[in-house]
């Protein structure tokens, strides 16, 4: 497989009328993106299956509520049947709700969709703390949090207790102050989660261990698996902060590591902008030591 063409969804803003939001919250808005599958499967529909598969809707927002909603299995069978009405060969990409997360995919029974022609994506940022430093874009305390190395381990426990007061700081000066106390406590619950080479294996090996757990109790094949996405910032749009390229290298090698030890292809997020392995900003080129890795032969 050498293309994905992903149907990535955005919030509604600015000059979008029409979103993520409003494509799962409106029946009429989602038939209508039913559509689109459609007609881009149709688009596709002579496309080389072995080179070419469709991504029916990216990271769908949905079943992320406390409540243990599950509407996404229901919604994706519908999009499948619209895409595969047009395209009967071509190469379908399945996921779970909830921005495609393992544990969301671990709630698909696949047996309801019988096709051989599927591959399974999940995608996996884990942990959230390390990987999104500094997004404005990703929820109200990730922003304040930069300076920390992959993993905390990487420098000397007084350098980083030294980072972690200064985002400390920056939260009592800057967030709201209802939600400071929450930010801390949250800050300090997940430092203590990954302080150890240990426990930060556990972390990042729970995804890859969920899917390995559903693709065997399944009869779904590791080669019919993806981690479509996973990658860590490099800076934020406007952000003075630089992720150092060596903690990017590094946290990108061993996912990618984690991947083939399982059987599963993969892909990075993403070539350019906040995450970008290739380009930056406004011009700017990513330091090489990301490609160097994806290119690294194992």
């Amino acid at each position: 497989l050498k293309v994905i063409v992903d149907l990535h969804l955005i919030p509604a803003g600015g000059n979008r009328n029409i979103g993520m939001g409003e494509v799962m919250d409106d029946p009429a808005v989602f038939d209508a993106y039913a559509e689109v599958v459609r007609n881009m499967a149709k688009t596709l529909a002579r496309e080389d299956p072995k080179q070419v598969a469709l991504e029916l809707m990216n990271e769908p927002i949905v079943d992320c509520d406390a409540n243990g909603t599950n509407l996404w299995p229901d919604r994706q069978k519908k999009l499948f049947a619209a895409a595969r009405a047009s395209a009967t060969r071509l190469t379908l990409i399945l996921t779970g709700g909830c921005y495609s997360n393992a544990e969301s995919l671990a709630r698909i029974d696949p047996g309801t969709i019988p096709d051989d022609n599927i591959i399974w994506t999940f995608h996996s940022y884990d942990p959230f703390l390390l990987t999104h430093q500094g997004a404005t874009w990703a929820g109200d305390f990730i922003q304040y949090v930069t300076g920390l190395p992959y993993p905390l381990t990487a420098v000397p426990k007084p350098q980083l207790d030294v980072t972690l007061d200064t985002i400390r700081d920056r939260i009592r000066a800057e967030a709201p102050w209802a939600r400071q106390s929450g930010m801390l406590a949250y800050l300090d619950e997940q430092v203590a989660a990954m302080d150890s080479p240990e426990k930060l294996a556990a972390v990042m090996d729970a995804p890859f261990r969920t899917v390995d757990a559903w693709a065997k109790a399944n009869g779904v094949r590791p080669q019919d698996i993806t981690l479509g996405e996973f990658g860590m910032i490099r800076k934020e749009y406007g952000n003075g902060f630089v992720m150092p390229a060596a903690y990017r290298a590094a946290y990108v090698r061993d996912m990618i590591a984690r991947a083939e030890a399982h059987g599963f292809s993969w892909s990075v997020w993403s070539y350019g902008g906040a995450f970008g392995v290739v380009d930056a900003f406004d011009g700017e080129k990513a330091e090489p030591n990301v490609m160097d890795v994806i290119r690294s032969p194992r």
